[in-house]
């Protein structure tokens, strides 16, 4: 938060000492003391959003809501996975919040053949059932970083019990 002192807010003073220099000199200051600390009570909502928060509390605010981050991550990518944490709380382990999450934070768009399907009683799921995401690379990238960061992706939102591989298609032409 950037310091930016407000202006001196004197100690409201009962009508008794209300012609008392003294007493008058104290409220103010007094008021100048506490002022810095009003000031960033007043501010504090600047704290818990990941768009207006300063750098340094980015980690703090990555923690308090569960968001996930990546080491490597740029402060832009950092303050969206914090802006998209409540959301993806409640949808992870979908096909949207997986594309959601991959479009906002790397701006990828995915193809995904998931096998879906929900068997119950004697039914068992077919063998070699897999999730499979697939990533267009663009121009310039290397596909065995992308490979690795969409496996890291596809880790966070995938069913544990749902195997799956993850494609890196080379870039056209």
């Amino acid at each position: 938060m950037p310091d930016s002192p407000s202006a001196v807010r004197p100690v409201a003073l009962p009508a008794l000492y209300a012609h008392d220099t003294v007493a008058k000199a104290f409220a103010t200051g007094i008021g100048a003391a506490l002022a810095p600390a009003e000031d960033r009570l007043d501010r504090l909502h600047e704290v818990f959003d990941p768009w207006q928060a300063p750098p340094a509390f980015l980690d703090w605010l990555a923690r308090l809501t569960g968001a996930r981050t990546e080491p490597d991550w740029t402060e832009r990518q950092r303050r969206a996975a914090i802006a998209l944490a409540p959301w993806l709380a409640a949808h992870r382990g979908t096909p949207r919040a997986l594309r959601r999450e991959a479009k906002e934070i790397y701006g990828w768009d995915l193809d995904i053949a998931e096998p879906g399907g929900v068997f119950t009683g004697e039914q068992r799921p077919p063998e070699g059932r897999m999730l499979t995401v697939t990533l267009k690379a663009r121009q310039g990238e290397d596909r065995a970083t992308l490979t690795h960061r969409l496996t890291r992706l596809v880790l966070a939102h995938r069913p544990a019990h749902l195997p799956f591989q993850v494609v890196v298609t080379p870039p056209p032409g």
